[in-house]
């Protein structure tokens, strides 16, 4: 009885564990360096899924950006900040000159050229392993 109280146990711990290491699949980055992330990646452990961003720093995501099979496919974007999208972007050279226009600071963080970038090479720093 010990030793299948055990393995459930250890079952358990096992399970739980992984669950917790799938269910976090996201990154941020701080563009205003205000201690909170202004861009989430979501991501499969290895290719970026999604990208949402907070643009005018009010807490709530404006921008969501699509990225299927390492393609960009579409972004929403909430211009007016009432918590809907508005616009519709889909086009990647659209949405990059938008990027440009309305929220440059954003610029190196959602105006890529190419989206099939590794999530680790998003977040690798000077001195780090490539």
């Amino acid at each position: 009885m010990d030793r299948i109280f055990k393995g459930i146990l250890i079952f358990l711990v096992v399970f739980f564990s992984l669950g917790a290491v799938l269910v976090n699949r996201t990154k941020g980055v701080d563009v205003n360096e205000d201690g909170n992330p202004d861009v989430i990646y979501h991501h499969d452990g290895e290719n970026i899924t999604k990208i949402s961003a907070d643009t005018n720093y009010d807490g709530a995501p404006d921008v969501v950006v699509y990225i299927e099979e390492e393609k960009f496919k579409s972004a929403e974007v909430d211009t007016d900040f009432d918590g809907k999208p508005d616009k519709t972007i889909n086009d990647s050279a659209q949405f990059k000159e938008w990027v440009n226009e309305n929220r440059p600071d954003f610029n190196n963080s959602l105006g890529w050229d190419d989206y099939s970038r590794k999530i680790s090479k998003v977040f690798w720093k000077p001195g780090e392993d490539d």
